[in-house]
């Protein structure tokens, strides 16, 4: 679930920006960062890597990953 997330969300954030056609605004490469991190956190944890340290494992667990992902997503969209 975490990898088909990640791969949806890379590729709207492929697309969106150019089906909109305009500029993205501060407030938009602010949460872009953010973001671009969860998405390779949800890729680490798609491909089915665990970390050993408890803090890194807590990281990239679905319940704090999936709900920041969809999150983020969806701040970023709308800051356009």
């Amino acid at each position: 679930m975490s990898l088909l997330l990640a791969c949806g969300l890379a590729l709207g954030l492929l697309f969106l920006p150019a089906m909109r056609g305009g500029a993205m605004t501060a407030a938009g490469h602010g949460l872009l960062s953010p973001l671009l991190l969860s998405i390779c956190a949800g890729f680490v944890h798609g491909v089915g890597y665990r970390p050993l340290r408890p803090w890194l494992r807590a990281l990239v667990h679905p319940l704090l990953l999936w709900p920041a992902m969809l999150g983020l997503a969806v701040m970023w969209a709308r800051s356009f």
